[in-house]
């Protein structure tokens, strides 16, 4: 009994030094690992802080894409609207070019076609057809064999787009050496798109304006005008209306008349 009583005794007490042995040991560790180990501890994220996250994120995320957008559509504007100042440019500088040059020789009888008349109307929005057509030396051929000066007949036509029936392409039509008997192939090439409307105004040397001209008319008095005013109007987001003034050279007729005065 007493021996029982002696182990039980002992063991009681072994058990109770490793306890106090290891207290002591962890009271004997260093700052350094017992932080560690509660950083350990209260590491993580909470649900709320996470959700907090994906909200300032998809804020940020928000933000940018609006911002890129914006930009993405002003540029497309902006070259839209160059496009459009492009062609419309390109297309007056064009018919300048062609009324600046004009040939004009007057038809012994106001009955007679004559390749070198001139004849301008169709102010109207929405219609297709010829707008002006007159002679001119100058040319859009693409065949380095012919000669650069030659007497071409030269029509501006409306013809309607496709997909969009109010608007229309606005093509030039030349005809080749117009004064030489014989048919010529027509070279035609499409200056603009998008077109609402072409309107020409036209005026004599007294300065009257006339919406139509034809030099069979008597009221022209068989000669072609002095002035041309061109509105060309383009169709985008906004309609946009170019305009030139073209004032046309003295024709063969009056050239020959001073050159007998003198």
């Amino acid at each position: 009994m007493r021996l029982e009583a002696k182990r039980q005794s002992r063991q009681v007490y072994t058990a109770y030094n490793l306890k106090r042995g290891q207290r002591g040991r962890a009271l004997l560790q260093p700052d350094s690992e017992r932080a560690l180990s509660e950083l350990c501890l209260s590491s993580g994220f909470t649900l709320i802080e996470i959700l907090i996250a994906i909200a300032i994120l998809a804020l940020v995320v928000s933000s940018l894409y609006g911002a890129y957008s914006g930009t993405i559509e002003t540029t497309e504007k902006v070259e839209s609207l160059r496009d459009i100042d492009q062609t419309a440019r390109l297309a007056l500088m064009q018919m300048a070019d062609d009324f600046k040059s004009l040939y004009y020789r007057k038809a012994e009888s106001n009955e007679q076609d004559s390749p070198f008349g001139f004849s301008g109307g169709m102010e109207a929005e929405g219609e297709e057809g010829t707008v002006v057509e007159f002679a001119s030396t100058s040319h859009l051929g693409f065949d380095l064999n012919f000669p650069s000066l030659r007497i071409n007949r030269v029509r501006y036509t409306l013809v309607k787009e496709l997909d969009n029936e109010q608007h229309h392409k606005l093509v030039r039509i030349e005809i080749p050496f117009a004064d030489l008997p014989g048919e010529r192939e027509e070279i035609t090439v499409e200056l603009a798109d998008s077109v609402e409307s072409l309107t020409l105004t036209y005026q004599n040397e007294d300065g009257q304006s006339f919406s139509q001209w034809d030099t069979k008319a008597k009221e022209t008095e068989g000669l072609p005008p002095r002035l041309v005013n061109i509105q060309l109007k383009m169709a985008g987001d906004k309609s946009r209306i170019f305009t030139a003034i073209v004032a046309l050279p003295v024709w063969e007729e009056e050239q020959g008349a001073e050159e007998s005065k003198e």
